[in-house]
């Protein structure tokens, strides 16, 4: 744990009683309390998570929107300034290296927000195909501060904070602005399936940042939650999670990420590969379960349909929403048109139970 890395906000997040774990070689709050309670409270209110963690890499140049069109599958080139978009980035075989939101302040200059544990690995990616075109790349991850403000409530929070409407600001969209504890971008994108802010500020600001919210935390209008919180929240809205849901040895067309895939630009990353996937179906595809019974399948549990193992476990956990277990798994391509059959069942401690593939998660 010594050799962890800490938040600016360490001690702050330890005075209010947050448990700590290690994530991407971070000392992480996974939690304040309940983790159950946070997830819900995020649901129903307004949460606060720190994730200070991720990485920010900034792209700059007369060739920068080409330079991302081709490194990236979605594209930048048909969007506005002002605007966010999702995607994957691949290898040449069609691997996914790591997924991103790319922030497009104009043509010539670009954020991006890549996951902690990628980095290093995204900045070394990127270079290897940055020398073809005339832009520069800057790996900024430790300037940058980021809370998330998650839940129906954000909207009406964040702009009491701020003195700013954000109203009118609409998903997948941000601005910058000046406030008395510092200059940030503010982002409406979110990782909780809910309406929600987050918000790029300079890291010397993050202490000043954080106890803005202090006078609606005492209020419990707002409660900072953890990492635990945050992965049942992006699980129940089948967030993909790297290492997980996506990979280098899971493509986006098989993780059902068709919709981030522009198939009509000239070329690029991983193009090729992608496409033959795509004429065969895919090698095999990553679908969503929910269990009736209580106990909870984990990632690398074996999957079978009719008795016979056909994939394996990728994501698991509780849904506080649902109340029951659910998951991500990852099947062969041979049984993805019996989705819709009996017979399918997960291994938890040497017993076989049975799970139903769900294309919408209910309640029991």
């Amino acid at each position: 744990m010594n050799d962890l890395k800490k938040l600016e906000l360490h001690d702050f997040h330890d005075s209010k009683s947050a448990k700590f774990t290690e994530f991407a070689g971070w000392n992480m709050p996974v939690s304040y309390g309940s983790s159950i309670s946070e997830h819900i409270h995020t649901r129903s209110s307004c949460s606060l998570f720190d994730v200070s963690h991720m990485g920010e890499i900034r792209v700059t140049g007369r060739d920068a929107t080409d330079f991302l069109d081709f490194v990236l599958t979605n594209s930048v080139s048909n969007v506005k300034s002002g605007k966010a978009v999702y995607s994957p980035i691949c290898n040449k075989d069609g691997g996914t290296v790591d997924d991103l939101i790319a922030y497009k302040i104009s043509d010539l200059d670009y954020l991006l927000c890549v996951n902690a544990s990628n980095i290093d690995k995204d900045y070394e990616h990127l270079l290897n195909y940055c020398n073809s075109f005339n832009c520069s790349l800057e790996n900024v991850s430790n300037a940058y501060g980021q809370l998330a403000v998650q839940g129906p409530l954000s909207e009406v929070i964040l702009s009491k904070i701020i003195n700013k409407d954000l109203s009118n600001l609409a998903k997948m969209t941000f601005c910058e602005i000046d406030v008395p504890f510092g200059n940030a971008l503010i982002a409406r994108t979110g990782y909780t399936g809910e309406d929600g802010f987050e918000i790029y500020f300079p890291v010397r600001n993050s202490l000043e940042w954080a106890s803005s919210f202090d006078k609606l935390e005492e209020s419990e209008r707002v409660k900072w939650a953890g990492l635990a919180a945050r992965d049942s929240l992006r699980l129940e809205s089948r967030f993909p999670l790297y290492g997980h849901e996506i990979s280098e040895s899971i493509s986006p067309f098989c993780a059902n990420l068709n919709w981030c895939i522009k198939w009509n630009k000239r070329d690029f990353l991983g193009k090729s590969a992608l496409f033959n996937e795509k004429q065969i179906g895919g090698k095999f595809k990553v679908l969503y379960y929910e269990v009736s019974d209580r106990r909870i399948p984990r990632e690398g549990a074996k999957i079978f349909f009719d008795g016979i193992k056909v994939g394996e476990v990728l994501s698991g956990g509780f849904s506080p929403t649902f109340e029951k277990p659910i998951g991500s798994m990852r099947i062969e391509r041979e049984v993805i048109d019996k989705s819709d059959c009996d017979g399918w069942s997960v291994e938890v401690r040497k017993s076989k139970i049975p799970i139903k593939i769900s294309t919408k998660f209910k309640r029991n």
